[in-house]
């Protein structure tokens, strides 16, 4: 049976930290590091959604208190950020002798709820899942919940709020370190300006990670009185909309001394929009325009060493899952009992959640806890382990623990 007490006072007082982001939503995203959501660009490059799904590790279900088998429904579509998300999960549910069992939303509500209703019917002990639309699957996880096959979230929250666990990134927070990483880097290229003007390229209107990118980065500009955000353009999380948006923008406006992206692929965009406009000059040369954005990729991240770009803030996505699974196989151990999940306003670091490295793509991948510290928050009625960004520069670019210097 399992011990809800703390899950009944998480819902009974709400919010123990205001709920901020979630990492992918239900909306219209973009690339995988947007979570998904209701039709995707895609990313950076290409990437196959795929029709079958694939099974690794294990001998099926046990029934009893033990992880053996695994579901997992998730977007797969996204290049290489999603490609990092779903075989870091594989390879991890293999060096634990799990069974994972992934099938692919193919960018379907009801193909996920469908596919979450199978492993709850089936022989699988748990369900992982990479929320395709935020409501749309919470009754097939509730259900899920009460059979007693406990669903753990990863990258794009459910709003359910039976789940023991959800894992991902704040893109409000990433917002406002991009933000920072702004102000750092328009002092540092032009220490004599007494003010400066930057454009904010965010995703698609109406979804809630576009939105909550958006605002951070417009929350840390609020507070800086020689900064002003002349304009907010909307790339739709697509390459070619924010080039093509930009380049008209500044086109009839002018040139600015800084411009912040909400994604990678618009980050590309902006590049090229500069690269067209003859306005691309890497940082510390007379007239670069400052540049920094959400995600790195194998693309974004040597313009960053190249100085193209100031710092892209990245998120831990080959750490989700892993993440998710430990605890995953905590809690079907002790009988779906609440109190290992740790409680929602702790800090969690690598001294207590230990992600055993492995040896994958010819790297020792999860050595570096870049995840850490995670914090538990509270968000849909449901505890929240927000884990930490990283800060991509010229300093850094080409270490191993980014994703995009191992998925390329």
């Amino acid at each position: 049976m399992a011990d809800n007490t703390r899950r009944r006072f998480i819902k009974a007082t709400g919010a123990a930290i205001t709920t901020v982001s979630i990492a992918g939503c239900g909306g219209n995203g973009g690339d995988g590091g947007d979570g998904g959501g209701d039709g995707g660009d895609g990313g950076s490059d290409g990437g196959d959604g795929g029709n079958g799904g694939t099974t690794t590790g294990g001998n099926g279900g046990s029934g009893g208190n033990t992880l053996e088998k695994v579901g997992m429904s998730a977007y797969v579509r996204g290049g290489s950020w999603i490609t990092a998300y779903i075989e870091a999960a594989e390879f991890y549910a293999e060096d634990l002798g799990i069974e994972l069992d992934v099938r692919p939303n193919q960018q379907s509500a009801q193909k996920q709820v469908q596919d979450i209703r199978d492993f709850t019917n089936g022989d699988h002990d748990a369900i992982l899942v990479g929320v395709w639309s935020t409501g749309a699957a919470e009754g097939a996880i509730n259900e899920a919940m009460n059979a007693g096959k406990p669903v753990f979230a990863t990258n794009a929250d459910t709003s359910s709020s039976e789940i023991p666990l959800y894992v991902g990134f704040s893109n409000y927070d990433g917002g406002a370190s991009s933000a920072e990483q702004m102000v750092s880097a328009l002092d540092e290229q032009y220490p004599n300006k007494d003010s400066y003007r930057v454009l904010n390229v965010r995703g698609i209107q109406g979804n809630q990670s576009a939105n909550q990118r958006s605002q951070g980065f417009l929350d840390v500009m609020a507070e800086q009185d020689n900064i002003e955000v002349v304009q907010t353009l909307n790339g739709e999380y697509a390459r070619d909309v924010a080039q093509s948006t930009v380049q008209e923008w500044v086109n009839a406006n002018g040139r600015v001394d800084g411009i912040y992206s909400g994604n990678l692929s618009m980050g590309l965009g902006v590049v090229q929009a500069l690269r067209n406009l003859d306005m691309l000059v890497s940082k510390g040369e007379e007239g670069h325009i400052v540049l920094t954005q959400m995600d790195g990729s194998p693309e974004v991240n040597p313009l960053v060493g190249d100085g193209t770009i100031d710092a892209a803030v990245d998120q831990p996505n080959y750490f989700y899952n892993p993440i998710a699974m430990q605890y995953m196989k905590q809690y079907v151990e002790s009988g779906m009992d609440d109190s290992v999940i740790p409680e929602v306003g702790s800090e969690v670091t690598s001294d207590q959640l230990t992600i055993e490295p492995g040896q994958h793509k010819g790297v020792e991948m999860w050595s570096e806890p870049i995840w850490e510290p995670g914090i538990m928050r509270e968000q849909n009625g449901h505890p929240w382990f927000r884990t930490n960004s990283i800060v991509i520069t010229q300093e850094n670019y080409d270490q191993p623990f980014l994703w995009g210097n191992v998925w390329g």
